[in-house]
């Protein structure tokens, strides 16, 4: 126990061995070695720039959604963010360029894996509106809470747990729509302690993507420029998005694996782009089970915690899906995932 940075961050009132389990959706992961709360933005900036300076490792976890903890816990510091603030702040002179990435799914059976398109519609002729938000506002509280000021823009990714700092973290898509369409700049803390504003241009989106994965800056802030659309229209968009979002399985990390790329497809003759669709059509895995895990009945891209589910149950469940689709195929998915607490070699083999 590194007595001397827990009196560094007595202040924040630390714990020690806390599970992490209840902080996620898939309610699987061991323990933090230290955890803070942070109910702000200054005590997030605060506590992850002591950290820094005493060189211990970092994590902040938002919603806990698209995460697989380990279960030895992780290292270091947890910071649990929770801040709140969400402020608009009039006319939005910036014009974000168009997103990079692009839609990858193409659905074929409807009547078990939803689609989107029946919902999705152009804004880009509304007057823009610049928001500011903490990274660590709840999604689907921030999209109801916007729209109720006649703020839109956000309203496909109704449905969708987690923060916007963890949507602007993977870059987060919603039918074919991606966070990246939306992002004027961010506030975030460098490892060397400094608060810097990165550029939408800097900030390297890609699907399910973005430089924060690799720069172990913290996201304090994000400012987006959104919409004075139309109020009504987004609320339906929002209400038939969010119930076909509840068509998808209940404890998951969310859809495991990224849809095939399109010259994949295309080689393969796949009728879907969808993970989903091939483990469950070709591979026959839905429903395949490794102690507490299930790949779900409902949607295979899926992998529920069935009860008492364990981190290794999870990675024995990839560990099949890799084996037969690297047999049946000769391709193996890409994670949508980010692993916490994991040594490389577990989970090298899924990256």
């Amino acid at each position: 126990m590194n007595t001397d940075f827990l009196e560094k961050i007595k202040p924040f009132k630390p714990e020690t061995e806390v599970p992490l389990a209840p902080f996620t959706t898939w309610k699987i992961g061991g323990p933090a070695e230290f955890f803070i709360k942070a109910d702000d933005t200054a005590t997030l900036k605060q506590a992850a720039a002591i950290a820094f300076k005493a060189g211990i490792p970092l994590t902040v976890l938002g919603w806990g959604s698209n995460v697989l903890i380990s279960d030895r816990g992780i290292k270091g510091l947890v910071i649990r963010n929770s801040s709140s603030n969400i402020t608009v702040n009039g006319k939005c002179d910036a014009e974000p360029p168009k997103a990079k990435s692009t839609a990858r799914l193409e659905q074929v059976d409807t009547n078990n894996y939803y689609s989107f398109s029946e919902l999705d519609y152009d804004e880009t002729g509304y007057e823009k509106v610049s928001v500011t938000v903490d990274s660590g506002v709840n999604l689907p509280f921030l999209i109801n809470d916007l729209n109720s000021r006649g703020v839109t823009g956000l309203q496909w990714f109704s449905g969708i747990p987690g923060t916007i700092g963890g949507a602007v973290f993977n870059n987060i898509h919603g039918g074919s729509h991606f966070m990246e369409e939306y992002i004027d700049e961010a506030e975030v803390l460098t490892q060397d302690g400094q608060v810097k504003t990165i550029s939408h241009e800097q900030m390297n989106f890609d699907y399910d993507y973005s430089r924060f994965h690799n720069s172990g800056e913290v996201i304090l802030t994000v400012k987006l420029c959104l919409y004075k659309g139309d109020e009504e229209k987004a609320k339906k968009a929002s209400v038939l998005w969010a119930t076909k979002k509840k068509l998808q399985p209940h404890n998951t990390a969310g859809c495991c694996f990224q849809n095939v790329l399109p010259a994949e497809q295309k080689k393969l003759k796949l009728a879907s782009n969808s993970w989903g669709f091939i483990i469950d059509k070709i591979l026959g895995l839905k429903g395949k089970r490794i102690g507490g895990a299930e790949i779900s009945p409902k949607h295979a891209a899926f992998i529920e915690n069935r009860g008492g589910a364990t981190a290794a149950d999870v990675l024995g469940l990839f560990e099949l899906i890799y084996s037969s689709a690297k047999e049946k195929l000769g391709i193996t998915p890409k994670p949508e995932l980010i692993f916490l607490g994991f040594e490389k070699k577990e989970i090298e083999r899924f990256l």
